[in-house]
């Protein structure tokens, strides 16, 4: 009686098992036949990904085009957003001494071996991620793996190379920074636009700070962040995607998640207040012509206003025929460079006009014109051909981006890392769907003066 009992039990449980398996895999599918459409309607090559049990995510995108060529990235989820007042800068210092020595390689050896099998690798720190890649052939995926297994594993951050290195870093602030007049406006932008995110500073971090970090904050970031749970591989090229997933498991299954690793917060609850008014500074340093930058405060990349804001990038700024580089340099020439983007950060981020003056222009009256445009469009005085082109254009850039492996890998790093990859499944769609009063509405709703700061970079006064 008892086994006949357990056997019902039995029979039940397995029911429900089965049930609750069905819908998982309906669900499954539904999401494959909703992955799959998105992909059809787009230019982007398909992806492939798996998670390992210790939270390393790994994402195949095979390019199928004989090439015999690969990119091998690793993303790992902190940049300088992640810093916290008084260490900043402490993300692109790893970034540093990610090149030196492990418990199996000698500093410098890594950069050797790549260069070995004819493979060519560098890095990057940015607000929200660091990136590591090499570009390489097919055959030596294997190798490449297993050098960022290693550099995860067993960085052995010794003082004797942080010392050095340090100074290296120090040297990298004073030449893009402190002795750069358009650097050092765009680190003071920054510090002005942001006083309470850590979005305050750049990746490079305040000098003071560089100077007096210790190899233990060094060692106490790298234990929290450098961690399988926290990063993410992919390889982008001529390669299949099964040989991906296990070459991967191979290098990297093993490697287990730091005790420091359960430390990282899973948001950022450090937001922005409202900006109450419009921001204006001017500052002094030894420069030959004056230089103006203009925020206005957008959110993140996230958003679906992203789309339209882009647009208005390639309209103001892209290109000698763009209206910005026509008025601003080519009729009035006023300036000898002009730029405005849109910042797609994780959080809440700025639209950015930065603008190079000819030598004895008043960088007050580039801002004249740039906000005379600015209110141009807002006005609604964008024509069906001015975006027509900017649609056209914008779509031949990103066919043309995706030839790379380089710029494959990289361009679904950004998304993934930053935790979504639907802004850019749906990039290509939205774009095309764009209509003149969508930027015009984002104008008007952004590019307003209480949402600005503005700094103006001039001339040493005379002591």
């Amino acid at each position: 009686m008892v086994l006949q009992i357990f056997q019902k039990q039995l029979v039940l449980i397995l029911n429900k098992e089965i049930k609750m398996l069905k819908k998982v895999l309906l669900f499954s599918f539904y999401l494959l036949i909703i992955g799959e459409s998105l992909m059809a309607k787009n230019s982007l090559p398909k992806y492939y990904e798996e998670t390992l049990e210790n939270g390393l995510k790994v994402v195949a995108i095979p390019l199928n085009n004989s090439s015999n060529v690969i990119t091998t990235d690793i993303f790992y989820n902190v940049g300088s957003r992640d810093e916290i007042m008084g260490k900043s800068g402490i993300a692109h210092m790893l970034e540093h001494l990610n090149f030196k020595s492990t418990k199996n390689l000698k500093a410098g050896e890594f950069d050797t071996i790549v260069k070995g099998f004819g493979g060519v690798n560098n890095a990057s720190t940015g607000f929200d991620y660091t990136h590591y890649y090499i570009k390489s052939s097919s055959k030596n995926l294997s190798k490449s793996l297993g050098l960022y297994a290693d550099l995860m594993e067993n960085l052995t951050l010794k003082d004797e190379e942080f010392q050095p290195e340090r100074d290296v870093v120090a040297e990298e602030r004073r030449w893009r920074t402190d002795n750069s007049p358009m650097g050092y406006l765009y680190f003071k932008l920054f510090n002005n636009t942001f006083t309470y995110h850590p979005y305050h500073w750049t990746p490079i971090g305040f000098m003071g700070d560089i100077q007096n970090w210790n190899i233990e904050d060094i060692k106490d970031f790298h234990s929290k962040y450098y961690t399988p749970s926290n990063a993410i591989v992919i390889v982008a090229g001529d390669i299949d995607k099964d040989k991906v997933f296990k070459e991967v498991r191979k290098k990297f299954a093993s490697i287990k998640n730091t005790k420091n690793s359960k430390k990282i917060p899973k948001k950022l609850y450090t937001v922005e207040p409202k900006q109450e008014g419009a921001k204006r500074v001017i500052i002094h340093k030894d420069s030959e012509v004056e230089m103006l930058a203009i925020n206005f405060n957008i959110p993140n990349f996230l958003s679906e206003d992203q789309y339209a804001l882009s647009a208005l990038s390639e309209l103001l700024s892209s290109g000698k025929s763009s209206r910005l580089n026509q008025v601003l340099v080519d009729e009035k020439q006023l300036v000898n460079t002009v730029y405005a983007y849109n910042m797609e950060l994780k959080d809440p981020g700025v639209y950015l006009f930065m603008a190079v003056c000819n030598p004895g222009v008043k960088a007050e009256d580039v801002e004249k014109v740039i906000l005379e445009e600015i209110e141009k469009i807002k006005a609604g005085d964008i024509k069906v051909e001015e975006l027509q082109k900017v649609k056209k254009n914008t779509k031949s850039d990103f066919i043309f981006s995706l030839e790379s492996s380089s710029s494959v890998a990289s361009l679904y790093g950004s998304y993934l890392v930053r935790g979504d990859i639907m802004p850019l499944m749906k990039y290509e769609k939205k774009i095309e769907s764009l209509e003149i009063k969508d930027l015009i509405r984002v104008a008007n709703k952004y590019f307003t003066a209480s949402n600005s700061t503005t700094m103006i970079l001039e001339k040493s006064e005379e002591k």
